[in-house]
């Protein structure tokens, strides 16, 4: 389950950059791997060519730094 799964803080910190862009806002610009990573973790999707956040990336990312 993607909730037990270990991201290292370079990837959590992508997932903040995702998190703070607005939808109107610029696409995030995040590393080819990582976006690759979060995708298959379930944490963000691409949706017409944009990531976004979705529902489990929120609660990951509420979770904060320390559940790395």
């Amino acid at each position: 389950m993607a909730a037990e799964t270990k991201i290292t803080h370079e990837e959590f910190a992508s997932l903040v950059v995702v998190g703070n862009v607005s939808v109107n806002g610029p696409a995030p610009l995040v590393p080819a791997a990582h976006s690759a990573r979060l995708i298959g973790l379930g944490y963000l999707a691409d949706i017409a060519g944009r990531l976004r956040m979705t529902t489990p990336g929120r609660i990951r990312l509420a979770a904060g730094p320390a559940a790395l």
